[in-house]
């Protein structure tokens, strides 16, 4: 067993048997498992393999607390009595913010998206209406378009943090060039991977609307984030377990069904899961709020169980 998946399957069990909770800096923390103390100041580091009770300094490895728990006796049978149990995702924390190489700036020949009069002005705020966009509401978002330079012809959709800009999209609404033109990691020090569009909502609701793009983000609106794509890093996954959220709705395009499946289970013993089900090459934006709703209405939270239920079910059809 690979020390990734011994983690997730040691980090699942701390869980169920001891109630162990993720505290802070990597430990998870809970009662001590010494039976002579049993006092609530004991954690366990699983990336660093290591443990400690604060009262009583028992500090035997994760591995060998397994064993004296369960009454085992070999390494061998430990693993196999892992092996049974579903692990999930053990997150190290990064335990230093990202710092940007510079301050983050709108690119040259950026404009508000209510300014401006001219041909492309006017096809940016008509391509984003026809997609079901309220331009005023953008306009609080301060989304824009470019008249010139590297950007010219794409919208520009802002990622702030406490209102601090550090990074933005790119998608093209005219012209030629890629669909998607964001910047590269060079440019400010981030990529998509250490961001997340709308991340202040992680703090400001209780319930939150994940997706993969931008465009969907915006149109469920001002409770729903975006990740740039199908698959969280583990520094994106950290900053929502850690946040204060209590449910998370999952929405991520109808072909990455079995990537929403998986960040379900990384989730679930940490906030309240539902997964939105869209038709065929639909996504929010294809359906809008209102029918997009709907389908959250529809849908069920579910616990682990609810989860490896739909992935098995998905996995035969």
């Amino acid at each position: 067993m690979q020390n990734k998946a011994l983690n997730n399957k040691l980090y699942q069990y701390f869980k169920q048997k001891l109630g162990s909770y993720d505290y802070t800096k990597g430990w998870i923390k809970s009662d001590c498992p010494n039976p002579t103390c049993g006092r609530h100041v004991f954690g366990i580091h699983l990336g660093m393999n290591r443990s400690n009770c604060f009262s009583c300094n028992y500090n035997t490895r994760p591995l060998d607390i397994v064993m004296e728990l369960e009454g085992l006796t070999t390494w061998h049978e430990t693993m196999a009595f892992l092996g049974d149990i579903e692990g999930i995702e053990y997150v190290e924390p990064i335990l230093e913010p990202y710092q940007l190489k510079k301050d983050a700036v709108l690119p040259e020949g950026y404009r508000g998206i209510k300014r401006g009069d001219s041909r492309i002005a006017k096809t940016a705020r008509s391509y984003l209406i026809k997609r079901g966009f309220n331009i005023d509401e953008l306009a609080k978002a301060s989304w824009g378009y470019c008249t010139k330079g590297k950007y010219q012809g794409y919208v520009i959709m802002p990622f702030y943090i406490n209102n601090k800009l550090v990074y933005f999209n790119a998608r093209k609404f005219m012209g030629s060039g890629p669909k998607f033109n964001n910047p590269d990691i060079d440019d400010f020090g981030l990529g998509k991977s250490m961001i997340i569009y709308n991340v202040d909502a992680l703090y400001r609701y209780e319930r939150v609307f994940i997706f993969e793009s931008v465009m969907n983000a915006a149109t469920m609106g001002d409770s729903a984030i975006a990740m740039g794509g199908k698959v969280l890093s583990n520094y994106q996954l950290n900053i929502m377990i850690k946040s204060p959220v209590e449910r998370f709705v999952i929405g991520l395009d109808d072909d990455a069904l079995t990537e929403a499946i998986k960040l379900g289970l990384q989730l679930v013993d940490f906030k309240q899961i539902k997964i939105m089900m869209f038709p065929f090459k639909q996504d929010v934006n294809d359906l809008g709020k209102r029918r997009s709703m709907r389908i959250v209405r529809q849908s069920k939270w579910l616990d682990r169980k609810g989860l490896l239920s739909l992935k098995h079910y998905h996995e035969r059809t």
